[in-house]
């Protein structure tokens, strides 16, 4: 089962390499240091929302409906080639935020527990 630390390192690792990789990189959501820092909270982010206080805390922000919108979100954003840096900033903290909140989700489904299609709003 993950615990906040893998959480945290897992999201963190997720963002920097995605931040890396990215095609069109913003010199402060990609930087090397930003970007794990942005991933290690985001990839905590649904044990923040819905505390890991009791086996069945996975609910809305645990799900597979979750999952689903926002990988097609990313999609979306990762398509997205802003030209002013502003937006270009917006889109490089959505990407690597996205990506760490993803990797949480991906793990938490990857335990015996599992994800909730949908769980309680």
């Amino acid at each position: 089962m993950p615990n906040a630390n893998t959480h945290m390192l897992v999201g963190g690792a997720i963002s920097l390499t995605t931040a890396l990789l990215d095609k069109d990189k913003h010199p402060i959501s990609h930087h090397i240091a930003m970007a794990p820092i942005i991933g290690a909270f985001m990839g905590r982010l649904p044990d923040i929302l819905e505390p890991a206080i009791h086996p069945n805390h996975r609910q809305f922000f645990h799900s597979v409906t979750v999952l689903a919108l926002l990988s097609v979100g990313m999609l979306k954003v990762y398509q997205w080639s802003p030209e002013e840096l502003s937006n270009k900033f917006v889109r490089g903290v959505l990407i690597v935020a996205g990506v760490a909140y993803l990797s949480h989700l991906i793990c938490d489904a990857a335990t015996p527990k599992g994800l909730p299609l949908l769980g309680k709003i």
